[in-house]
């Protein structure tokens, strides 16, 4: 004997609908990952570049003097705080209150009283060049072609320098002064080939 089941067709869903079904279906899981990689694609926020004031203080190598001028060590003067930090892209405002009163003399033919890599003011007036006569010190980043003659402090006084700039490579560099204002027969030891003294860090992020 052979049996047949029947299939009641009323609880069986129409295959027109069934293939509808699987097509949407299809459609949403395309929509989704499309959206899943253009969500993951994203690109990151990308820092704005701003402008960085940043202060130093040229400090004389005497014993006394307005607090936080002076070094108390003769020959060594010093540039306060010896590390700056700033990000590539920055426009940096770096002013400097230079407060040695002594002029240092550069060797013949040095380039370094002429301004380099930005533009200065000393004491409110554009400048590009400190003769012989009033260079008291520089700050000098020799690997970025960074160079700023500074004037000396008249007696008892301050000489305020602002120099502008701008870096576009990030990196770790050093800061020199390139006066022989240290010790030694030729003036520079000491204090000038110190880090923390006349010489520093610059950190470029």
């Amino acid at each position: 004997m052979i049996t047949v089941n029947r299939i009641d067709s009323s609880k069986r869903p129409p295959l027109k609908m069934l293939a509808v079904g699987l097509m949407l279906g299809a459609v949403a899981v395309s929509a989704s990952a499309c959206g899943g990689a253009k969500a993951g694609a994203a690109a990151a926020p990308v820092a704005k570049a701003k402008t960085v004031n940043i202060a130093l203080t040229g400090k004389i190598d005497a014993d006394k003097g307005p607090a936080g001028t002076f070094t108390g060590k003769e020959h060594w003067p010093a540039m306060a705080p010896s590390d700056i930090t700033f990000a590539k892209g920055d426009t940096v405002v770096l002013t400097i209150k230079e407060y040695d009163d002594a002029p240092t003399a550069l060797p013949a033919g040095s380039p370094y009283g002429t301004v380099a890599g930005g533009t200065m003011t000393v004491n409110g007036v554009a400048g590009t060049t400190v003769s012989n006569a009033n260079i008291a010190h520089t700050f000098t980043i020799a690997a970025l072609g960074i160079n700023v003659p500074l004037t000396k402090a008249p007696t008892d006084g301050v000489s305020t320098t602002v120099f502008t700039f701008t870096v576009n490579k990030a990196g770790s560099y050093t800061w020199s002064c390139m006066t022989p204002c240290g010790g030694g027969a030729n003036g520079m030891t000491g204090s000038m080939a110190t880090k923390g003294w006349m010489k520093g860090n610059v950190i470029v992020s």
